[in-house]
Parts: C-alpha cells; structure tokens; sequence
C-alpha cells in the first residue's frame, strides 16, 4: 500500500506530457484548414499563445504544399523557442514542396512604345513591361556600391524567372572589357557602341578595378565621349586606384538587354523590362529577411524550400539550440544563413545554392576566454554561391571559437570554400571541387593576418580540380599572410596547384597527405623578412592589431597556446616551426622554399613517393574523381586516403535544379 501511495504522490509531482499542438498554414491561394492561419506570421504569434498558456507544449507549425510569400521578414524572438527537447518546429512536407518565398510575382503589362523604340534589334518583340511595386519604382538606385570590406547591402531587389535569377543588362554581354586607363575614380573605354550611354541615370560598373583578387561595384556618376572612346566617372576612386588594362563591364544599361536572362528599370516610369526564360512571369523580391530569430532557443526549421530574398534568407543572432535542416536555400541577394552569437547551432543536411554573397556564416563563441560556441554546417551541399559578390565571399565563413564543418559538398563556384578567422574550427571530411575559375591570388581554404587565429584541424578532406588559368593563380590550403598554428592532416589533394601554401607563417602542422597531380605539394615562404616586413614591423598594422586584441598573455591562452606570449621577441618575421613530416607526393613536386623560406628552419621527415605503383595511376591522375581509384598508391607507406562521407553528402541534382514556382 505504501508503495502504491508514494507512486501515486510521483506521479502527481511529475509534469504532465502535453498533447503536440499542430498549427497548420495555408499556401498561396488556398484557405486555411480549421485550426490554422493564413500566414506563417500568424502561426508564429499562435504558438507564442499556446506557449505562454503550457512552456512544456510540443508545437509544430506545418506549412502546405506550394508557395508561402513574404513581404517581410517573420520575426521569432526569445518568447517563441521551446525547451529543451521540445523544441518549437517549423516546417513543411517531407518532399520540401512548400516553398516560402519573399518575392511578388509580376504579370506583364504593354510596353510603352517609346521604350520599345529604344530596345536593341535582338531583343524587340522579346522583352515583356512589368509595373514594379510603388517601393521599387521609387528606390534611387538597384543596389549599393560592392566594395572592400563594405558591410552587408541587399539590392533594392532582384528579378527571377522560371530558370533562376536573372542580372541587369550589361555590357558587354559576356566577359569583361578593358579599361583604357584609370585617373582616380575615371577610366576610359574604347569600342563602347554610339549612344550605348544615352539616358541612363542607374548606371553601374564593376570588375577587378586593380588586383584580380577584388571585385568591386560602383556607380557611374558621368560619361562623355572623348576622342574614340569614352570616359566615365565612378561615385569614388576603386580600393588603391584603377589600372590599365582592368577587366570591367557596365551594368544596368537598356542596349545591353539583348539576350534571355536579362532586365533593365526605367524610374521614372516605374516599369521593369524584362527577357524572361520560360514564360512570361517574373517575380521580384520585396522581403529583406525571410526569418529573422533573436534570441530564440530550442527551434528546428524542417523540409523548406527557401529563397527569393533581397538580404540574407534566415539570420539567426543569439539563442541555442538552433537548426536548419532538410532544407534547400537558394537565390538570396545576400547570404543563405547567417548564425551570429548563436549556441549548437547550425544546418544539417541542407541544399544552399545561388546566394548573392556568402552560403553560410557561422560566428560564435568567445574568443577571449576560448569557449566553443558549437556551430555547426555538416553534411550539406553548397554551390554556385557568391553569384552577385564573387570574391572575398566563400561557401562558408568561420569566426569565433569552435566551429565545424564537416562532409560536405562543396563545388562549382569562382569563390572559395572556407574562410577561417578565431580559434579552435574543425574543417573535416568535406569533398571541395571545381572552384575559383578566373579568380586569382586565392585559395580553396583560406585564412590570414592573425597570429592568434590559431588551432584550427584541416583533416581529411578530398580537394580535387582547383586549376589556375592562363593569367591567374590560385592555391588549394591558402594560409596567406603569416597564418600560424594549423593543422593540416590527412587530406588527398588531386590536380590542385598550390595545395598547401604557408605564406610566412609558423608552427604549422602539414601532416600525413596525400598530393597527386599537385604542385608543389607545399609551399613555404618567409614574406616578414622581405615584402610584408612592414606587417610585422608597424604596430598599427593589421596583424599586429590582431595579436594586440587577444589577452595571449592570460592563462587560458598561455595553456592553449605557448608559443604566442612571447612572439613578438622570437624572431616574428621568420617562418619558423612549421612541421612537414609523411606526406606522400605522386607527381608532384617536393616542398618549396622561397621568398626567404628556409628548409632549415623547419621540421622536414619522410615526404616520400609511392612505395609501388598501378601502372595506370597516371592516366588516373589525369581523368578519375573518386579516390578510391588511387587507394594502391598509399600501401606500403603507412598512410591511409581520407574516408569522405559521401554516402551522408547532399549530392542530388536539388541545388542546381530551378528553384521552381
């Protein structure tokens, strides 16, 4: 009886389980079912209800098939996550056909004859009129200058049609022109068609102003016909000048709407003219954000299609417990997902493809106290990124402490994989291919200027197909600018030039990987002691202002890392203690030293050859993708090919596909 008793008292002390509560939410053009709402906004602000009503609530929003718009962002803030193990859920079917999409979908209307006079020859009974909303007709510009290190600026809008996103007008219509010369913030171009110019307030221009490595756009405040060619004026001076011979085009201009893909705005009339691929509607996006989430904690976002904003498609700030998963992200103006002062947080087995800017950002954690914020992107697929911003915004940027990114796919995009700045990421088990055509100065895997950023794992990653062109040279492991303390480990690199590149800096661990077609396996440079002698030397430089932020004399950091409180008297211009032991080098060229590089000032042991070798190796050297191909190549050497978890990758057709209406 006693026992009967004391289990009845434990069961009435123990939380009641809630019965889940399910919010559906009706598609475009559909009406909500009983129970549900019409917006996903509304959805949001009913399970903050039924939240306040039970904390312990399981509540899943469930969006229907088919499309879902915003015209704002839909905001989740602390009051709206779950709790631990009963987390808030947003999703859709299982089959991802719901599609949640911040743009407005355009009908054509007639075009104005005058303007229809004005088309080029190709693009007359082609091109369709489209009345914008009143806040795009109104917007002084279609977007804001791209610049060095400018902050993050969505466009006043973007046009898609049934084949992705479309680009203003440009000329010309593929590559790049040649500037003639550059004066400050005027250049000169030759060959520029009679009257191309004429009537066009929103012009634009952009391209690789001075280095190969920056792509920047800007406006074009004047133009004037001089002698044979044409001189422009930018609203400022591109980052250190203009040089002769820069790659450039003008965009935004109606002679240039000659080709399917292709849109130009008239202000003053509010009308878009538009070439679509496919049929004739288009849409246009309104929404900065689709999913705004502030300090929320304990949310799952499940089985989305998401896309078609201007800025960024979710930003998280804050909170814990974060995921985006099973979900396809696709044609922002900014970036896919952003995840700033977040906790174990991140996306699992997402599609992210065709973003303006970078695919993902994940910064996190405390960099003074070394704590990990535990930000992951695992087991995804990532292309065709960097679309509107092509350099200085890879797949994926780490920042912070204690970041992973971990098998995934990442390919097909003239941008870069990963940029790592802070401490303690894990970059493990990726497949990285097909990047950086036409980029210059660059690599694969990036990371510089910062003696602290220390303690990051590069290991068993596949890099494969990652060329230089004729005028361009790119690396596969870019440690640029006296990047210190990495490890990189058991990676396979194959036809990669360049694959690891120590640009003058210490304690580096390149150890146990496998170079085919690869040359020079590794790189090393001491560029403190000759050209880059003013990074270290002046106080107020940017690598000097790095080590000066971080409290490397605490004890948290003289634990971590011991060689860092007294750098600054141990020779810091000198590439030195850098470990190259047990690499293995088919057809690639042994460890170079340059640029005041010396071997002697490294730890070099057993970078060998192949112990026997197929005798068809070198055919596959040259045509084979899969690594299991070369797995004869290490026997007999005591290494093992890195194990890609291609089986878990998102490697369907999904992220390349049309985003679909």
């Amino acid at each position: 009886m006693r026992t009967l008793l004391l289990l009845a008292a434990l069961l009435a002390a123990s939380p009641a389980v809630a019965t889940p509560v399910e919010i559906p939410v009706a598609a475009e053009g559909t009406r909500p079912r009983p129970g549900g709402t019409a917006t996903l906004a509304e959805a949001v602000a009913e399970a903050r209800r039924q939240r306040a009503r039970d904390p312990r609530s399981a509540i899943a929003i469930a969006l229907a098939p088919g499309t879902h718009r915003l015209a704002e962002a839909v905001r989740l803030e602390a009051q709206d996550g779950g709790s631990a193990g009963v987390p808030l859920v947003i999703r859709g079917p299982a089959d991802g056909s719901a599609r949640l999409v911040g743009s407005l979908r355009l009908a054509p209307v007639p075009l104005d004859p005058a303007l229809a006079a004005r088309l080029p020859a190709a693009a007359r009974g082609k091109v369709r009129a489209y009345r914008l909303p009143a806040a795009l007709r109104q917007a002084a510009r279609i977007q804001a200058p791209i610049v060095l290190n400018g902050p993050p600026s969505p466009p006043a809008f973007e046009v898609f049609d049934d084949a992705g996103a479309m680009h203003p007008a440009r000329w010309p219509a593929e590559g790049f022109a040649k500037a003639e010369d550059g004066d400050g913030p005027a250049f000169t171009l030759a060959d520029l068609p009679p009257n191309t110019l004429r009537d066009e307030p929103d012009l634009w221009a952009e391209g690789y102003w001075r280095w190969g490595w920056l792509f920047e756009a800007l406006p074009v405040v004047r133009t004037a016909r001089q002698g044979n060619g044409t001189r422009l004026t930018l609203d400022r001076t591109p980052y250190e000048g203009i040089r002769a011979g820069a790659p450039i085009r003008l965009v935004h201009l109606l002679a240039g709407l000659d080709r399917p893909g292709t849109w130009w705005r008239d202000r003053r009339s509010g009308t878009l003219l538009a070439w679509p691929r496919g049929g004739e509607a288009v849409e246009v996006s309104v929404a900065e954000t689709l999913l705004s989430v502030e300090g929320a904690s304990h949310l799952r976002i499940e089985f989305l299609r998401l896309g078609m904003a201007r800025g960024d498609l979710v930003n998280v700030r804050g909170g814990r417990d974060v995921t985006i998963a099973d979900s396809l992200l696709s044609l922002a103006g900014g970036r896919g997902a952003v995840f700033t002062g977040a906790a174990e947080s991140g996306l699992l087995r997402c599609d992210l493809a065709g973003t303006g800017a970078e695919a993902v950002i994940l910064s996190g954690g405390d960099r003074r106290t070394l704590t990990p914020g535990g930000l992951f992107l695992r087991d995804s697929r990532l292309t065709g990124y960097a679309r509107r911003e092509p350099t200085q915004h890879p797949a994926v940027a780490l920042d912070g402490v204690g970041a992973e990114v971990a098998g995934n796919f990442i390919h097909d995009s003239s941008a870069y994989a990963v940029h790592l700045r802070g401490n303690d990421h894990r970059v493990t088990g990726n497949e990285i291919a097909n990047l950086l055509a036409g980029a210059t100065d660059t690599g694969a895997i990036y990371s510089g200027r910062d003696w602290t950023a220390r303690g990051s794992v590069i290991a068993g990653n596949f890099l494969h197909d990652i060329r230089s062109g004729p005028d361009t040279e790119v690396k596969g492991v870019y440690l640029d600018d006296m990047a210190s303390g990495f490890s990189v480990t058991g990676n396979l690199f194959l036809r990669v030039d360049q694959p690891v590149f120590l640009g003058g800096g210490r304690d580096n661990t390149v150890e146990g990987n496998v170079f085919i077609a690869s040359s020079p396996a590794v790189h090393v440079d001491s560029r403190g002691q000759t050209w880059a002698r003013d990074a270290v030397r002046d106080p107020q430089s940017e690598l000097r202002a790095a080590y000066a932020a971080m409290p490397v004399d605490s004890p948290v950091w003289r634990a971590r890392y011991p060689q860092l409180p007294g750098l600054l008297y141990d020779r810091p211009a000198v590439a030195t203690g850098n470990v190259i032991t047990d690499n293995l080098l088919a057809s690639s060229d042994p460890p170079r030293f340059t640029d005041g590089g010396e071997a002697a000032e490294q730890s070099l042991a057993r970078n060998r050859g192949p112990a026997k070798a197929r005798a068809d190796w070198e055919n596959l050297a040259r045509s084979s993708s899969d690594p299991a191909d070369f797995a004869g190549l290490t026997e007999g050497t005591g290494l093992r090919l890195p194990t890609i978890p291609s089986a878990r990758m998102r490697r369907s057709s999904t992220a390349g596909a049309p985003f679909g209406r």
